[in-house]
């Protein structure tokens, strides 16, 4: 029994001596382990998920630890022993705050990037869309932001305008035949000679209680059938501000455009690639360059995910 009793007296007492150091060693160790798994699972493309400095503060959290051993202060006077672990300590708490701010300021950096970059897919979204109506228009796309800017301002896409349909008693080729079939402008004429309003006689019409069909191509502007106010809102999009609109957000440099011809099928066809010069990222580093369109292929498809 009192061997017993000793044995666990020589037990607690080498835990209590070495729980300080176990302590220190046991977070040292986590520590360094942590980040060694971020190396390992770090590639060319994907950043370390911690910093180096993780790796300072576990290593001097081991060496704290190792200096705490009764075995090691059984070997080395006092005042060496405590200036060391002192410096260790110190050192730890040093790299740990280090490493905290450099996740702190990792977080930010990531958060910075997809506001911005959000904001920069959207423009480069627009202005592809744009691009495409200017070359459903003229042909071709443009390398002129200034022409594009101007295309989307003007009357200049064309929106078939039909009201009334045609049957069987008054067939299509009877219609225009008969002077039936009229365009938009005709329509405030004929409701002064019934009498009624322009807006009763488009009522009318659409009801089709009249032989009157409307048959027209307005003019419209890209920026009233795409880039108005209430048409973003029922889209869900942010409004378009046509001042910033081909500049990147990060640095206010304008967007890079250029235009090509390249053959598919047999065929020569416009091609174009518009993209941010300077993105946002870390100096120093290979940042990624959002773009659309190719001057290699006949393509508009952008390098983020749609």
């Amino acid at each position: 029994m009192n061997d017993s009793n000793e044995t666990y007296q020589k037990l607690l007492f080498l835990v209590r001596s070495h729980s300080f150091s176990l302590i220190l060693l046991g977070a040292g160790l986590a520590w360094t382990v942590m980040y060694i798994r971020s190396v390992m699972a770090s590639t060319d493309t994907a950043d370390l998920s911690q910093p180096t400095d993780m790796l300072y503060a576990g290593l001097a959290l081991i060496f704290s630890g190792i200096l705490a051993m009764p075995v090691v202060l059984d070997r080395i006077p006092q005042s060496a022993y405590r200036l060391m672990l002192v410096f260790g300590v110190t050192a730890a708490a040093y790299f740990f705050f280090a490493s905290t701010n450099s996740v702190l300021d990792e977080e930010k950096f990531q958060f910075d990037q997809a506001k911005i970059n959000a904001v920069t897919i959207q423009r480069l979204t627009d202005i592809r869309d744009a691009e495409v109506a200017y070359k459903e228009v003229k042909g071709e796309f443009t390398d002129s932001f200034d022409t594009l800017l101007a295309f989307i301002g003007a009357p200049l896409v064309p929106l078939n305008f039909s009201i009334g349909s045609f049957h069987d008693t008054l067939p299509e080729a009877q219609s225009y035949e008969e002077g039936f079939v009229v365009k938009r402008s005709d329509v405030p004429g004929l409701a002064a000679e019934y009498g009624w309003t322009e807006e009763a006689m488009l009522d009318s019409i659409t009801a089709d209680a009249l032989s009157y069909k409307v048959r027209d191509t307005l003019y419209t502007s890209f920026y009233a059938e795409n880039f108005a106010d209430e048409k973003r809102v029922s889209k869900k999009l942010p409004p378009v501000n046509l001042d910033s609109l081909t500049f990147s957000p990060a640095t206010g440099v304008r967007f890079a455009i250029d235009t090509t011809y390249v053959n598919q099928s047999g065929l020569r066809v416009s091609a174009i690639k518009v993209q941010d010069p300077t993105p946002f990222g870390k100096p120093n580093v290979k940042k990624d360059t959002l773009r659309f369109g190719s001057l290699d292929e006949a393509h508009t498809d952008g390098n983020w995910r749609q």
